[in-house]
């Protein structure tokens, strides 16, 4: 099938989501600034293509400030050494006129570079600076909210295509998910109160509580507090929860519904099953993740 060719007034950008859970959430923040201008000055008009990891491509599918979604397949035909120039033959079938990348990488440079794309728009390091025609250095890490330096990136694509650049305040573009809206929220029966805790693992110690203050909490949240604590990661988690209930003395549920207790789904939810769930939550407790990214894009 051959795409019906785009008006002249349509500029194609396509857009790299990074790899990371919290880094695709804090990439929604550019999509809205980018989405909210996408007028530009001389009148023609942005439509937006996201490419995503199909592990994070639930948070997008029912996004409507984006005109398609591009699935990442990384543990298959888009990884290994010859991944980015496959997913950049990918983008060069769909004739983006510019691409701008989420991803600090060497392949992601590549693929922009394959993508055709006139204009690639996307920070300097990992040997990729060639690849790209719009690059900036690399932010001090620390100095800026990461969501900030990437909606720098969206000033950098408007100055790219000689447009004047929308003002913008910093903070004032957070990261939403509107693509989540049609996710419903679990309704439990009981009005036990819900909350996440999230105490790490996927990293072993150095991301994590240590597990006798992560007893501390667990004690007080369901004794003091009256919730059910829901434990969320994935399955490298369970071993820290296992450990939890045995140092409580507690038996753990895998039911959202009931009274005051531990409910440990670490390794058994996908993505659609923790946005329900921490829509329904109160309070997320956790470590500086993806899961906490998604909380707080959620409005937890």
């Amino acid at each position: 099938m051959i795409d019906n060719p785009k008006p002249e007034s349509e500029i194609k950008v396509m857009l790299l989501a990074p790899n990371w859970l919290g880094d695709a959430v804090m990439f929604s923040a550019l999509i809205e600034y980018l989405y909210c201008n996408r007028v530009v000055s001389d009148g023609r008009r942005l439509v937006f293509e996201l490419a995503v990891r199909s592990n994070w491509a639930p948070l997008f599918q029912d996004d409507s400030r984006l005109e398609k979604l591009i699935l990442v397949d990384r543990n298959g035909r888009h990884g290994g050494l010859l991944g980015g120039w496959r997913l950049g033959g990918d983008f060069r079938r769909k004739k983006p006129d510019t691409i701008l990348l989420g991803p600090p990488s060497f392949r992601a440079g590549v693929a922009a570079w394959r993508s055709g794309a006139a204009i690639r728009v996307g920070f300097r390091g990992d040997g990729r600076s060639a690849l790209l025609n719009h690059s900036m250095a690399t932010p001090v890490r620390g100095q800026s909210h990461h969501s900030d330096e990437l909606v720098e990136l969206g000033g950098l694509l408007f100055n790219a295509l000689d447009c004047e650049i929308p003002a913008h305040d910093i903070g004032v573009f957070l990261p939403t998910l509107p693509g989540c809206d049609s996710i419903p929220e679990i309704k439990p029966k009981s009005n036990t109160p819900i909350w996440i805790f999230a105490p790490g693992a996927t990293y072993g110690s150095a991301k994590s509580w240590p597990l006798i203050r992560g007893l501390d909490f667990v004690r007080a949240a369901i004794k003091d507090r009256r919730v059910r604590l829901v434990l969320l990661g994935d399955s490298s988690a369970s071993a820290y929860a296992a450990a939890l209930a045995d140092g409580l003395d507690m038996e753990t549920s895998t039911d959202l519904d009931g009274g005051p207790g531990l409910v440990d789904l670490t390794g058994r939810t996908d993505l659609h099953r923790v946005v329900a769930i921490l829509k329904t939550s109160q309070a997320f407790v956790g470590i500086d993740s993806g899961l906490m990214h998604l909380s707080a894009a959620l409005g937890v």
